[in-house]
């Protein structure tokens, strides 16, 4: 593994180095950016100017509708005194009526223009007093004086009013004329930077992809070689795991063995001592009536063998207790060897399921304590089912016996997918675990805290070496007075011994 690190820092292309790539990246993401901010501010401008120009059309286009309004309303005013016609009186009628509106909107539009807003103001009256002289010869040709009519429309009718009111028109159109050729220009100019702005980031942005592609051709043809180098060593490495592997393989299997070997023969000595430590017990009895007997010969008292019967009894005790306990370490280490040799037998199985049945088994027990085991909603996996059982049957017996003196006990059971992997997290309210016994709890034979509660430190190595196995972690948090926290995350597909993870 240090060899292939060696080779991953090694520099490119045996010893060449490329930092122009990544100060490409920069400066291309610089003037992309730079473009896209012009190009956005000319964007709006023109937008801007597009409106103003547009602007200025529609004002130009309302005081053009409004001179066309006065001068059907003056022609059909002519119409209607000369022939009487109402054909020409509703025609008056409906061009005056569009003819003040039309003058409003110019007003809306040319809120902005003080000279304009002028130039209204002094039409708006004349308007009006033109609208009023159509209305008196309109007036006296329904009278009937078509005399008097004629004789007005007859008058000359180009000085006054009318002729200001033309004028100011005039003036009004010249001035949007002269707006619109600014705008118009404005908004030319804008498009023409916008088009440059657009061509020049364009050609930038095509040198830079190309010399881009030149340094990234650099690169791909360095790292090949430094691939081809790291290859080679990887060969070499690859080989010495392999080789490294079958080493601790035959060492694991030598190790197992003689742990085998060691404990079955170790029970061989430890049944005869048994058998012996019985062959005593028996023989006391026989032993103590005959001690009796001659004491009784010899004129002394029974008083002394008492005490000798006690110390005898304890002895014995002592050595039955230590019989007991060798039994049940010899016996574990002969479990441990079993399924370090065992093959795993992948299966799906419901995890829900499982729990639920430990804690059937566990009722009794958990009825007696006062304890309740709550799980959620838990996964089903591909796995072994009696490794699993074991673990978690470890884990909530481990909870149940080490609950709080007074406190209702409460184990919590629940699960997190991970890509590729599940995290069983197994939660109790009970005793905790001082700190510096965490690391402890996991070893063969040790154990933390009180040693008030029956057992021979076997439960939590045994896990631990399950999983690991299983090609899992476990990992525990405790707070000692307020309960602990066991982690066991395993794959969601238990890998085989040969490094292959099961078929579907």
């Amino acid at each position: 593994m240090a060899l292939v690190m060696q080779a991953a820092r090694a520099p490119v292309g045996g010893g060449l180095r490329l930092p122009g790539p990544t100060l490409l990246l920069i400066l291309g993401f610089a003037v992309l950016a730079s473009i896209s901010a012009m190009s956005i501010t000319l964007v709006y401008r023109a937008q801007d100017d597009a409106d103003r120009v547009n602007h200025t059309l529609r004002v130009m286009n309302a005081i053009s509708q409004f001179q066309i309004m006065i001068r059907r309303a003056e022609s059909a005013e002519r119409g209607f005194l000369i022939t009487g016609g109402e054909g020409f009186l509703r025609f008056y009628e409906d061009s005056k009526a569009r003819a003040l509106p039309t003058l409003d909107e110019i007003g809306t539009l040319t809120l902005d223009n003080p000279v304009q807003q002028a130039r209204l103001a002094e039409a708006r009256p004349l308007l009006q007093s033109r609208l009023e002289s159509f209305e008196r010869s309109i007036a006296m040709r329904k009278s009937g004086d078509v005399q008097g009519a004629q004789a007005d429309l007859k008058s000359d009718r180009s000085e006054g009013a009318m002729t200001r009111l033309g004028t100011l028109l005039i003036e009004m159109k010249a001035a949007e004329a002269q707006l619109l050729e600014s705008r118009d220009t404005a908004s030319r100019h804008t498009a023409g930077w916008l088009t440059a702005v657009s061509a020049g980031g364009f050609t930038v942005v095509l040198a830079l992809g190309g010399l881009a592609l030149y340094l990234n051709r650099r690169t791909i043809a360095a790292l090949e070689t430094a691939q081809q180098d790291l290859e080679a060593v990887n060969a070499g490495l690859e080989q010495r795991v392999a080789e490294r592997t079958a080493d601790l393989k035959e060492a694991n299997d030598e190790i197992q063995s003689f742990a085998y070997i060691v404990s079955h023969d170790l029970r061989s000595p430890l049944v005869n001592i048994m058998g012996f430590t019985s062959e005593i017990e028996v023989m006391r009895t026989d032993l103590f009536e005959r001690l009796a007997q001659l004491r009784e010969k010899a004129g002394e008292g029974p008083e002394a063998d008492g005490e000798l019967a006690a110390d005898f009894e304890e002895a014995l005790g002592f050595i039955k207790t230590s019989i007991t306990r060798m039994d049940r370490l010899i016996h574990a280490i002969l479990a441990l060897s079993r399924e370090g040799r065992k093959e795993f037998l992948p299966v799906d199985v419901d995890v829900g399921e499982l729990v639920a049945s430990i804690a059937g088994s566990m009722a009794h027990q958990m009825q007696e304590a006062g304890a309740e085991i709550r799980a959620g909603r838990l996964p089903v996996i591909h796995s072994d089912r009696l490794a699993l059982e074991q673990i978690f049957t470890n884990l909530l017996d481990n909870a149940l016996k080490y609950r709080r003196e007074g406190v209702p006990g409460l184990i919590e059971v629940s699960a997190v997918d991970t890509p590729g992997f599940i995290t069983f997290t197994v939660k109790d309210n009970g005793r905790g675990i001082d700190p510096k016994d965490r690391g402890r709890v996991f070893e063969l034979f040790r154990r933390s805290g009180r040693q008030d509660r029956p057992g021979e430190g076997i439960g939590l190595a045994h896990v631990r070496a399950l999983v690991r196995r299983m090609g899992g972690l476990i990992s525990l948090d405790s707070t000692l007075g307020e309960g602990s926290t066991f982690k066991v995350t395993l794959p969601r597909r238990l890998p085989t011994d040969n490094g292959k993870k099961t078929n579907d």
